[in-house]
């Protein structure tokens, strides 16, 4: 870590993990300084192991007293607080309300972290939001399923991350083996799994909006149509698409999304709102108050600017938002954005297969890949992805023919090669 100069402004950064990893580079960029402050003292190894720590003038460790954090943060008379991902949402409102800084305050904290009381605001609010148990009896949870009568449910954690833990249930038996496997043990995010929601499958097309808000004025900047898989009763991430701001399906998810904000006391700060489009019209999966996560920033801003681009505009000049909100986000192109498929597990030996995919017209980048040494896995979750590719170019079917060209890749001999593990 470096030294600071009290001379220079400070930005705090709340768990500056994943995609947050990009912002303390952005700020340093713009002359600041950057105090990180990490949520939970024990974080789980998929993060802390990644974290940035030559980015920062100081890791602050939470032990969950608020005043001593604040105090330790306070020293360098920060500018705001932003969240960087996900498990930091709740002390990112807290530390910036004690602070006094640009806040989404705590009030509505567990509504941005609880898909229960998160969906129980949203209805209150008077929108759609999925039909829901939360329980953590399984047998409540079988009965609540038979009474709707309407296979599969969706059985999944309250507070976890991408796909960790989601289970699409046939029949009660598959409910009770989701339940078993889940129930009471930590999710991706630490959190303990003591409860489970059981929801109806929502039926249609999953969108989902990154936004930037500001004094309770919203930005849409980026509206992307999402594609998932089954993967043995699992949710895989298949690819995501980035839509222009205007269309037939934008046009009803994107004025729903800046309602669900408000309904979730969202009015600083970035926010990623996942929403299906059913035959009744937009409905919330869940909206986190952090960066969409995953995602290669610069990759992006050559389409338009990306979440973090207008997140760091936003802490930087505040005016930013309103002006961008007054008209909608161009395209300059479009992308796919891919999540790899394992068809096996090993430890990696060799990538070479990659070389084919970067190949490809309209490669772009990648992250989160694997690399020799690696073990990986058979692909089910987005946790046993091993690695995600970016397409980019102004022709949709380029990024069509590259994409299928990309899957016969995966398919025929393998991004990875990998040595099998020895059999016990």
């Amino acid at each position: 870590m470096t030294s600071t100069d009290t001379s220079r402004r400070v930005a705090v950064v709340v768990d500056a993990y994943s995609t947050g990893s990009r912002l303390a580079p952005r700020f340093i960029a713009e002359g600041l300084d950057v105090v990180h402050v990490q949520s939970n003292p024990n974080e789980s190894p998929f993060y802390i192991d990644r974290l940035r720590t030559q980015d920062f003038v100081e890791n602050v460790v939470h032990h969950g007293d608020l005043e001593a954090t604040a105090a330790a943060v306070a020293r360098y008379a920060p500018a705001f607080v932003v969240v960087g991902s996900e498990p930091g949402v709740r002390l990112s409102d807290a530390l910036s309300a004690r602070l006094g800084l640009p806040s989404n305050g705590t009030e509505q904290s567990e509504a941005r972290r609880d898909k229960s009381v998160m969906a129980d605001a949203v209805r209150r609010a008077g929108l759609r939001a999925v039909q829901e148990l939360k329980t953590g009896d399984v047998d409540e949870a079988i009965a609540w399923a038979q009474r709707r009568g309407d296979w599969p449910v969706v059985v999944k954690p309250l507070d976890s991350a991408g796909t960790d833990g989601v289970s699409l249930c046939e029949t009660p038996d598959a409910i009770r083996r989701a339940f078993t496997d889940v129930l009471g043990r930590p999710n991706a995010l630490q959190g303990a799994n003591e409860q489970l929601l059981v929801q109806e499958l929502l039926r249609g097309t999953q969108l989902f909006c990154d936004s930037i808000s500001w004094d309770g004025v919203h930005h849409v900047s980026e509206v992307w149509r999402d594609t998932k898989i089954r993967i043995q009763g699992n949710l895989a991430y298949d690819f995501e698409e980035l839509l222009a701001f205007r269309g037939p399906q934008q046009d009803l998810v994107v004025p729903y999304v800046k309602d669900v904000l408000d309904a979730l006391g969202i009015r600083y700060g970035p926010a990623h709102t996942e929403v299906m489009l059913t035959a009744d019209g937009p409905v919330l999966v869940e909206s986190g108050a952090r960066l969409h996560g995953s995602i290669r920033d610069d990759v992006i801003d050559r389409c338009t600017p990306s979440h973090v681009t207008v997140t760091v505009d936003a802490y930087l000049r505040p005016e930013t938002v309103a002006e961008r909100a007054k008209r909608p986000y161009e395209l300059a192109n479009a992308s796919r954005c891919v999540m790899l498929i394992s068809h096996q597990g090993g430890r990696v030996v060799s990538d070479a297969g990659m070389r084919a995919v970067e190949a490809l017209p309209s490669y772009a980048g990648s992250i989160s890949m694997a690399q020799p040494g690696d073990e990986i896995t058979p692909t089910v979750d987005l946790f046993s992805c091993p690695g995600i590719v970016y397409l980019v170019d102004p022709d949709r079917d380029v990024l069509l023919r590259d994409y299928e060209a990309l899957r016969a890749i995966e398919r025929e001999g393998g991004i990875f090669e990998v040595e099998p593990p020895v059999a016990a």
